[in-house]
């Protein structure tokens, strides 16, 4: 079973940013397809700043079952793969 992705828009900084919560992204423990998810945004997108969300004007962030896209294009992108 696929997780659930809900969108949404935010601000990382008081910069804009397409969101994507992961809804389900772990069954009964099991984060394979969470970390799926982050090993193909990385290497679609480039990896992340080694800080995580601290680091202003990235690409892209992941957390608290969240991914944050600065383009929504890659958003899209990220949607067509994991939908």
């Amino acid at each position: 079973m696929k997780p659930e992705l809900i969108l949404a828009e935010s601000t990382v900084y008081g910069l804009p940013y397409f969101v994507i919560y992961v809804n389900g992204r772990t069954t009964y423990g099991d984060y394979s397809v969470w970390e799926e998810m982050i090993a193909w945004t990385t290497q679609t997108f480039g990896p992340t700043p080694k800080d995580g969300v601290w680091t202003p004007d990235a690409r892209w962030y992941v957390n608290n079952a969240r991914f944050w896209f600065k383009e929504e294009k890659d958003r899209e992108w990220f949607v067509l793969r994991w939908s």
